[in-house]
């Protein structure tokens, strides 16, 4: 499909929107900051277009919002937001098991394996932000073996509102080992009990997610 938009534009636009991307799951901006153009533009050392650009694709991702009179601002999200996303995520990654046990090669199984692995090697030398992206990286390797264009297309605004809420979760090494579980389950075949790791992982990390945002009611 010809788009009109130059190749090295599209890449300037998604270089600001990940580096943005970024400062919001790392805490570098927080939930209500405003997100103000210039500043941003100036901070990335880019034109305010590509800015402005990448704001419009993070606000789609549900991970930016535009106010009336702030403008855009980092997105709170609510109890109601949270529970639905995890919702979410548990039922398409039902689907993305089912297709991984029934396509995925061992070959490709071994990128699970390698993402744990990284996640050990981070935790090893306490780069906390280095676990969770490879954490989060493990989670995009599970969408990439499903080998769906459909699927992960779906996954891809989820995925992004998913691995900001675990950035928030205060034990790394815990979604390591779940992982390292469920690429096991995943290697043996055996999709009930990749299914069943899943579904408790995520009820684990909605736990956490609560925890850090003071909830009683986790």
């Amino acid at each position: 499909m010809v788009t009109g938009e130059k190749p090295s534009a599209r890449s300037m636009r998604d270089s600001v929107r990940e580096a943005i991307r970024e400062l919001v799951i790392g805490g570098e901006l927080r939930p209500g900051d405003r997100l103000v153009e210039r500043q941003l533009a100036e901070r990335l050392g880019v034109s305010r277009v590509p800015v402005r650009e990448a704001l419009r694709q993070l606000a789609h991702e549900g991970l930016v919002d535009e106010r009336p009179t702030r403008g855009m601002v980092v997105r709170r999200l609510d109890d109601e937001d949270v529970e639905a996303l995890f919702e979410v995520r548990d039922a398409l990654e039902r689907i993305l098991c089912r297709r991984v046990v029934d396509e995925a090669s061992d070959q490709g199984l071994d990128r699970l394996d390698e993402a744990v692995q990284r996640t050990d090697a981070a935790l090893a030398r306490s780069d906390r932000r280095a676990a969770v992206e490879s954490n989060a990286s493990f989670h995009e390797v599970l969408v990439d073996l499903a080998g769906s264009p459909v699927l992960t297309a779906v996954m891809e605004p989820v995925a992004g509102r998913m691995k900001w809420l675990l950035s928030q979760h205060e034990d790394p090494a815990a979604m390591n080992t779940d992982h390292a579980a469920i690429a096991r389950a995943l290697r043996s075949r055996d999709l009930a009990a990749a299914e069943k790791l899943c579904r408790e992982h995520l009820a684990a990390s909605r736990a956490a997610v609560s925890a850090a945002a003071g909830d009683p009611a986790s």
